[in-house]
């Protein structure tokens, strides 16, 4: 690798060693899906440093503190997204400092002093009769309007795939595939996740088929999966949110964190407690780390949530 596009590209630099060289603390190479994530990680410390006119060469403490207080912006409190950020810098300065890069590495003094999070919030998520009832609301019916129907396919769809609300809004009607054996949807890459063919849950299949047949016919100018008018303008995240809160109003579940992040979990942890492994359970939700999927795990220690469907009918 030529050592001079640390300085010319940096960003190039960094992939290359991270497909090429760098090894995790294991001393085994890297998975794609984790080097997708650490280029972008190391990308958005990069144009930080640009910002403030220094170098991957040349940065100190004084510019990881600046780029900490600039992340804590984006960041809940008790997570550990700093920590994860501190090892990749101590990581990098350690590799640039063996070729002669840089005269020291600021960001291991730092790490010395840091620990993990000993209480992480605990992830929302619905217990399993909350989340029957929930999936007795997605199931297909006659609908009044057209919105009604999109309203609970994306619900079905948050339950069922476990994608993200910026997932879902990047989805084109191609992506959902009602053809095949098993219904599916392919997820774009997006940020640090890579892009990945996640299978739909069967409780969501009939009213997402049901959907993708009316949109399919809708006369629309865009090819969005979801469109938030009949121009074809995507969805918006508030009416995400607002779409799974009326759902929930309809099953009788509530919980403090009611957005498109608590169906998601929720079906991390209906997976996980039917006998996926967290790896598995990663994999499905576009994550590199294991860490959500362990969190997930260790909820269903602490209550009983046996494997299958519980059998219920929608709330009178």
């Amino acid at each position: 690798m030529d050592l001079d596009l640390w300085t010319s590209a940096p960003e190039t630099a960094y992939l290359l060693w991270q497909s090429a060289e760098a090894t995790g603390a294991d001393r085994r190479a890297f998975a794609e899906q984790s080097i997708v994530q650490h280029c972008s990680m190391f990308a958005r410390f990069h144009h930080y440093l640009m910002a403030h006119r220094t170098t991957v060469a040349s940065f100190g403490a004084d510019h990881i503190d600046g780029f900490f207080s600039a992340l804590e912006h984006d960041c809940q409190p008790g997570t550990t997204t700093r920590l994860r950020y501190l090892k990749l810098i101590d990581r990098l300065s350690r590799h640039l400092v063996a070729h002669e890069l840089r005269s020291d590495n600021p960001a291991g003094r730092m790490l010395a002093r840091e620990h993990w999070p000993e209480d992480e919030p605990i992830p929302v998520y619905l217990p399993a009769d909350e989340d029957a009832r929930l999936q007795a609301v997605c199931a297909a019916r006659h609908f009044e309007s057209f919105k009604d129907l999109r309203n609970t396919a994306i619900v079905a769809l948050f339950l069922g795939s476990g994608i993200t609300a910026a997932e879902l809004r990047e989805l084109t009607s191609d992506d959902l595939d009602t053809g095949s054996a098993r219904m599916s949807v392919f997820v774009k890459k997006h940020g640090p996740r890579i892009a990945r063919r996640v299978p739909v849950d069967p409780f969501a299949v009939d009213v997402l088929w049901m959907y993708h047949g009316a949109r399919t016919e809708m006369p629309c100018p865009t090819n969005w999966l979801f469109v938030a008018t009949a121009g074809g303008k995507p969805m918006k995240a508030d009416t995400l949110g607002s779409c799974v809160r009326t759902a929930l109003r309809l099953a009788g579940a509530a919980a403090d964190d009611e957005s498109p992040r608590l169906l998601r979990n929720t079906y991390g942890r209906r997976h996980l407690s039917e006998g996926k492994t967290n790896e598995q359970v990663s994999a499905l939700l576009g994550l590199s780390s294991h860490r959500t999927a362990t969190r997930l795990r260790d909820t269903l220690e602490q209550a009983d949530f046996g494997p299958g469907l519980i059998e219920c009918a929608l709330p009178k």
